[in-house]
Formats: structure tokens, sequence, C-alpha cells
């Protein structure tokens, strides 16, 4: 809905706005033992019409090639899954977004979600990692996955491919780094991790409840529309841990405007280690002739320092750092959408379109 068209709504009586876009608010969610528990996000796949270019790409994000298995590549972070995203040459030279990938608690959680309606189970023996992969198609041609049992990967320190030397940050009133110097040299934003990704979803309703009710997903923040604060329009959520924190979002959604043919995602989003990494990936992407979309900048909800780019399938792609951690006593907060970046660069008009092709 246009800005100009919720102004005249807003201008209404109650009742007309009711009759015309009838209250829609998204009810706070409690987990429970009876759900789904997930641990992690994990891994995304995408369909590309030209895997070559992205392949290109994907170095020049920060990616690493883990394995090449004909038409298919798996690139990994320097995180413990095997793999982050999944690029496969697609069939049709029409690019598509193949759904994400979250890892369950454990055994008893991978065969709950395996009871779940619509549940199909394979394999993963010939991916790095292994394990067994549940999937549950979803409306618009959209995916969701559950894994289990992969063999996990191990490191020790935070690898990079900028920093010569990268000492503790000297404050106006201490100098941590005496007689050492920062010193950088051009290259990739080395990626740590997949962090969370979101849909412009046309069947609202129907998939918040999906996720929210058969999984451990609870709502960080639910953003209205300030003028009509009976329309829920989008939800930022984590997956309840308990006690342990883990991010201020993996999963959103966002109430597709009317007029919008169907659900597609929004952007997937990668986890760089400091600010300097991914100032330096910027310059980098933006050197190899890459475009951005929006960024340097950092948010509100979330607070990352973000930075978004198209890659060559015009998907939206992000680095960030320096994300919010929430757990269990952090309530869900309601409020009217409003700014969205702290600082950066003019939140881009198009921003919300789906250019993929």
């Amino acid at each position: 809905m246009s800005l100009w068209m919720i102004d005249v709504l807003a201008l209404l009586p109650q009742t007309w706005q009711d009759w015309i876009m009838p209250p829609s608010t998204v009810p706070v969610v409690q987990n429970n033992p009876a759900k789904v528990q997930l641990s992690r996000i994990s891994h995304v796949y995408f369909d590309h019409g030209d895997l070559e270019a992205f392949d290109r790409f994907a170095k020049d994000f920060g990616f690493v090639q883990a394995e090449r298995k004909g038409n298919t590549i798996y690139y990994r972070g320097y995180g413990r899954d095997p793999y982050v995203y999944v690029a496969s040459q697609s069939p049709t030279r029409r690019s598509r977004f193949m759904g994400t990938a979250f890892v369950a608690k454990d055994q008893e959680n991978f065969d709950k979600a395996l009871a779940l309606p619509g549940a199909v189970i394979k394999d993963l023996e010939e991916t790095p990692g292994c394990g067994r992969m549940i999937t549950f198609a979803r409306p618009n041609d959209t995916f969701f996955h559950v894994i289990y049992g992969q063999t996990e990967r191990e490191f020790v320190e935070i690898p990079t491919a900028t920093h010569d030397y990268q000492g503790p940050f000297n404050t106006p009133l201490e100098k941590h780094r005496k007689g050492r110097f920062q010193r950088y040299h051009d290259g990739p934003a080395l990626v740590h991790k997949l962090g969370h990704f979101g849909y412009v979803c046309k069947e609202f309703e129907q998939e918040l409840d999906f996720y929210t009710s058969n999984f451990n997903f609870v709502h960080s923040d639910i953003l209205n529309l300030p003028k009509l604060p009976h329309i829920d329009v989008m939800t930022f959520m984590h997956l309840d841990l308990g006690k342990v924190f883990t991010d201020h979002h993996s999963f959103f959604l966002q109430r597709a405007p009317p007029g919008t043919s169907k659900t597609y995602v929004h952007h997937t989003s990668f986890e760089v280690s400091d600010f300097d990494t991914q100032l330096m990936g910027h310059k980098y992407l933006a050197n190899k002739g890459w475009k951005s979309v929006w960024g340097v900048g950092r948010h509100i909800l979330g607070s990352q320092i973000f930075d978004y780019w198209y890659d060559p399938s015009g998907f939206k792609i992000e680095h960030y750092a320096d994300g919010d951690v929430v757990n269990e006593d952090n309530p869900t907060r309601k409020e009217p959408v409003g700014p969205v970046s702290v600082w950066g660069p003019e939140l881009p008009k198009d921003f919300g379109d789906n250019k993929a092709r």
C-alpha cells in the first residue's frame, strides 16, 4: 500500500478502516517443548541463471569453496557449518531461491520435524559434512529445511584476507595498543556464518502460523503502520534457546504490499568479523565492479552494521557485523515502522523490490 493511500485511509472513521483493511495483528508467541526445537540457522540454497558469474561474485564476497559437484557449488565460511551457501546452475536459466536450512537441536527434535505434515526426508551423504535433511514445500515455491547429523568444522582463530595486524582500539582515555600499528591490505571480507534471511510474504498470516506454531521461532520486534496501528506489517524473529543468547533475528517476515504477485526472498545476510573487515570488503566489491544496494550503515533493530549488494542474479545479499543477541529475558517489542538506520546512506526507494532474474 502506498503512503498516500495509508494517509487517506487514516482519515476515515475506524469502522470504514476496518472494512477496507481489517485489523491484522501479530500475536506474541511462546516457545514450548511440543514444538520442534531448532538450534541455529545453517545455510541457504539458490539456483542461478549463470553459475560461473555467481562463483566469481562469491569469491569476491568472501565465501570459500568447500566443494563442487558438477553444477552445484558448496561455499563455507570459517564457522562450524560445513557450508553456508549452496549455489546450483538453474536448468531453466531462471534464478530461484530454494530455501533456508536450520539445524535441529537433537535427534528427538529432528524426528519431531519428520512427523509434521508435508515433511520429505533425504540423505546428504554426497555433501560436505553429510547428515540428513527434511524439506517442507511452502506456498509460492518457497521451501524450509531442517537438518541434523552433519559433521561440523573446527576452527581455532578468525582468519582474514585483509588484516596484516589489528590490535585493540585506542580510545581517548585508554591506549590499549602501544607501539603496534594497525595494518591492512586489499581483499574480500571473509564470511563467518549465515546470520538471517527474510521473505516479503503474500501469505503472511498462513506462513507466520506455520513457522511459529511448529518451531521455536519467537518475535523480537513486531512493527505496525504508524497511522494504522492495528495493521502489523513485519516481524523479526529469533530462535528461543532459553537462557542461551542467540542473534536478534535469524528470520523475518514482511507483509507483501497489495498487488504483489508472489512471495519472494528479500535478502540473505552473512556475518563478518569487524567494522574494518566490512569497510574493506565494501571497497573490494566496488573495485571488482559489483553493484552496491545500500551501505555501509548501522541498523536500529538488531544494531547490525550493514552492507547490501546485488549478486549477478539480482538477489540482495548482505555483510553484517556487530549484531545484537537476545535470550528469553528479552520481551517482544511492538512499535511503529520508523527509520531503519542510525547512520548511513539514504534508504533506496526500491530497497524492497524483487529484482531477481
